[in-house]
This record gives C-alpha cells, structure tokens and sequence, in this order.
C-alpha cells in the first residue's frame, strides 16, 4: 500500500499555517540515528536490528538517504562489540539438559562484531558534536532534522533537574537533555526536528521544547517535537540479545511498523489512519504504539508534556476549566481521531464500559500499583508455578533412572549431549509429564502481565488527561500558548515522507 504524504496544515487556517517555519520546494531530511550501548555487555542485538528495520524502512519511503548518518556502538572498530543470543542454535540435547538439570542462563551467548552497515563512527559525546558542527551547520531553513535514538539511557543524577536524563553512549559516557538542547541550538534558524527517542528515561526529553529543556527558560523558537517510549522516571522495554526479531516488544518495533504498514518480519498490518486521509503520521504511529504496544513503556509525546506544563484542570481559581474526572462522553466528544481510537480501543481491551470509565480506569491502576508493591514487599504468599512443579517432577524422575544427572559435568551427563544424545531427548520428551509442562509453558507466556495491565490503565488515563488538558488550554485563551501548541501538535502531524510546502514564509513561533 502506497502511504499518501500528511499535509502541513490539514484544514488549518492561514493563520495557523504562518506558525510554521519557512520552508522552501527544495527543502530536505536529514536522518541521525545515535544506537547502541556503552558497553559490549550492554550492546544488545535488538538495538543493532532497530537500526536495521529503520533503514529499511527509510528505503522503502524512497527516502534521500544522501543526508543519513548512524553512529552505532564501537563505529569502525572491528572488535566483537555486539551480544547476541542464539538459543537455536545449540543442539536440543544441551537445551534440555540447561533447562532441566542445569540453568538456561546465557545459554547461546556469543559476541561478535555490529553489522550496521555505512556507520560514521562510534557514539562518543566528540562524535555527536561534530556531526552537529559539520553537518547540521549545512542544514538550511525549512530542511527537517529526523533523530532517532536506540540506545540504553540513564535519569537524572541532579535531584534538582529530574527531567535532565541521559543518553547512553560508548565507553560508559553519556549526553543530557541540556547538552542535546544546546546541540539543537546551534543549528541554523528555521531547521526543523523531530525525534523518536526509545531509551530508558526518554521522557525527559520531551522538555527539549523549551530552552535549555526547562519550561521556566520559554519556549524554544526552534520547532521541535518527539515521541518517547516512556516518561522521565521509568525504563523502558525492549533491550535484548535474542535474534529472533519477531518476539520484540518495545516502543520503535511499534512505531515504525506502524509507518511502514507491515511488522519486522514483513507481515501486513491494518494501516493506522485513524483521521482516514489516506497517510499514517507521526503522532498516528505513535497513537498506535500506545493502542498496541505489550510493553511496560507509558509513552509521551511533546505535545502532551506540554499540556501537562502549560495547561491544568479545574481549581478555585478557574472552575470553568473541566476536572480530571470529566465524564467518557465528555472527553469522547472532544478526542482527536487518534485520541478516540486509542481510547476506544482501550475501553474494549480492558473492558472498560459507562461514563466514569475514565475515573474506573485510574482506581484500578492505583489497585494494580499497590498490588504489585506488595508483592514485591513479600506480604503476599509467592504462588506456586505449575510448570515449574512439572519440570521438577521429570528432572527428580530422570535422576531417579540416572543419578549421575545429579551433576552436569559427570561423564554420563556430558555422553547424554554427546554421543547419547538421541536417547537423552527420547527420555525427556518421553516422559509422561513432558506434554503437559510443554503446555503450561505456554500458558506461562500468555498469562495476564500486572506490570503490562496496569499500565495500559494509565495509558487510557494519560490520553483521556491530555483531552481535557487541551480543551482546557483553549478556554484559558492564552494566545501565545495556544499557537505554541498548535506548532508542536502541527510538527506530530507529519509523516516520514512529508514534504514542505511552498509559498509559505512563517513567522517564529511565539516564545514566553
């Protein structure tokens, strides 16, 4: 399916179309991608194959991949920078002997060289500064910068700046928010950016809106806006050495799917476009992801950090703002195509029905919250998993017909992965319990996740907040922090293949 190219201003007025920055019928993307870990141990495979999947993505956008740089772990070296966990491909006869009488643990660990293909060099703090130095500074008005960041990430280590997280980078070395800012800000005036960040602690990058990434120094004329696999205070999913690109579950496996309109591994989706003209944006892959996503992320949007700064609800002070428990009908009405599906959709998943579904909705992720607390405080008795009980039935049976199993590295146990090896897997798999804990295995994987269902919860809650907040904002009729938003929410509303348009000559957006 051929994806149509989002407009810039999609029935906005003239007015509105002036917030943008000058553009130009020759203006182009530029594409930065900052990947990787800071160590070899903490240099997962997922992160090498998201790089990957976006590349192919961005070929199959028939991209101008002339202005596409990657910095990727160890860059040009070519030492064995990269872990990878290969499980199949150690003979079976050592996988059960690992999962039955040993430990799986790093069972198919291996190093070897990333084969991101083209990268400019290493993700060093000297690096991403001469990119901005020597590439960025040729970046003229109108031309749009695209960041993406796939890489391990850090909080804040100033108690004062929580929202000052990190960015992971080679050699145990990091980059701040304020640092980034400060990198944005030296590129040319009227240069546009977006960035996809999926690290833990993205969120506090969404700040990089306002000056120096603190909404007390005004708001950044540069237009900028970002889609973050979680807040500021949280990790995030995904990082993982296993090979198999069809079990990731993380914020960009999610978002770019939902660009290119098929998985990883190239199976077609149903095209998220939720406001049906015929393209999928930025804030509709994102909107997608939060719909989507089995992960324990809470993804944000600068939009929605925005909102979450510049509007609020009502007070003493102002009760003709909406509160936070406006009614499903209510805040429905006043949803955004994307905003309903995901709220919709939600509903449906969790089962959320009748008017004050959205006051429902944050009780049982305060219930989920203080439930998982709980547990992990030990006053709840630990249940008793069902498969384990099997796996230890047959290993205590095996050892029974074999004691020498009692140790792996007994001669019988190492001819039982060697020359015995097809009787050993015909005594496991031959077992009369093997079926049953094959199958409890199973319902292991698919059994409801308290950490996954709660925050669904509050993602339906986030999304319903930032509804009201936005309406809220409107009836505030604060001018300036009005345009301020409709810039952001106009620079979401673009796709990967956007295009400027031409004759028009913006004005800088509205600082404080």
């Amino acid at each position: 399916m051929k994806l149509m190219k989002k407009q810039a201003c999609p029935g906005a007025s003239f007015a509105l179309c002036l917030l943008l920055i000058s553009a130009r019928a020759d203006a182009k993307d530029f594409f930065l991608t900052i990947g990787g870990g800071s160590s070899p141990t903490g240099n997962q495979a997922s992160l090498e194959k998201n790089v990957l999947f976006f590349q192919r993505l961005l070929r199959e956008q028939k991209q101008d991949l002339l202005h596409n740089d990657i910095y990727f772990a160890d860059g040009l070296s070519a030492g064995h920078d990269l872990q990878v966990m290969d499980r199949d491909s150690v003979p079976k006869a050592n996988r059960l002997m690992a999962e039955f009488f040993g430990s799986q643990r790093n069972l198919g660990l291996l190093y070897r060289n990333h084969e991101v293909a083209a990268v400019r060099g290493d993700t060093s703090p000297a690096n991403i500064r001469s990119w901005f130095a020597d590439v960025g500074s040729t970046m003229r008005r109108g031309d749009r910068l695209v960041l993406y960041v796939t890489a391990h990430g850090n909080s804040s280590d100033d108690r004062d700046s929580p929202h000052d997280t990190t960015i992971s980078l080679w050699n145990n070395r990091k980059i701040k928010v304020s640092e980034v800012v400060d990198l944005l800000d030296k590129l040319p005036q009227g240069v546009r950016v977006v960035a996809v960040m999926v690290q833990c602690h993205a969120g506090g990058f969404a700040r990089f809106i306002y000056n120096e990434g603190d909404p007390d120094k005004g708001f950044s004329t540069q237009r900028r806006c970002g889609f973050f696999a979680t807040v500021h205070d949280r990790p995030a999913a995904g990082c993982t050495p296993e090979i198999n690109e069809s079990t990731y579950v993380e914020y960009s496996t999610y978002f770019w799917e939902a660009i290119a309109g098929h998985t990883r591994t190239g199976k077609p989706i149903d095209i998220p476009d939720y406001d049906g003209d015929g393209g999928v944006s930025f804030a509709e892959g994102h909107a997608y992801t939060v719909l989507t996503a089995e992960t324990i992320d809470l993804p944000i949007t600068t939009s929605g950090e925005f909102l979450g700064i510049e509007s609020l609800f009502a007070n003493d002070r102002h009760p003709e703002l909406l509160s936070d428990a406006a009614t499903w009908d209510t805040v429905l009405q006043l949803a955004a195509p994307a905003e309903r599906a995901i709220l919709e959709g939600l509903s449906g998943q969790l089962k959320l029905t009748g008017g004050n579904r959205i006051e429902n909705a944050r009780e049982q992720a305060l219930q989920l919250r203080r439930g998982s607390r709980s547990q992990r405080g030990g006053s709840q008795r630990r249940q008793v998993n069902p498969s384990s009980q099997l796996r230890q039935k047959i290993t205590s049976d095996l050892k029974r017909r074999w004691p020498e199993l009692a140790n792996v590295l007994n001669p019988v146990a190492i001819d039982f992965v060697t020359t015995r090896s097809e009787e050993f897997i015909a005594a496991v798999e031959g077992h009369r319990d093997y079926k049953r804990y094959r199958e409890q295995v199973g319902n292991a994987l698919v059994r409801p996740n308290t950490e996954k269902q709660k925050v669904k919860y509050e993602r339906f809650v986030r999304t319903a907040e930032n509804v009201i907040l936005r309406e809220n904002l409107r009836l505030l009729d604060d001018t300036k922090r009005l345009q301020q938003y409709q810039a952001i929410v106009e620079a979401e509303s673009e796709s990967l293949s956007y295009v400027a348009p031409t004759n028009v000559d913006a004005t800088v957006v509205p600082n404080n």
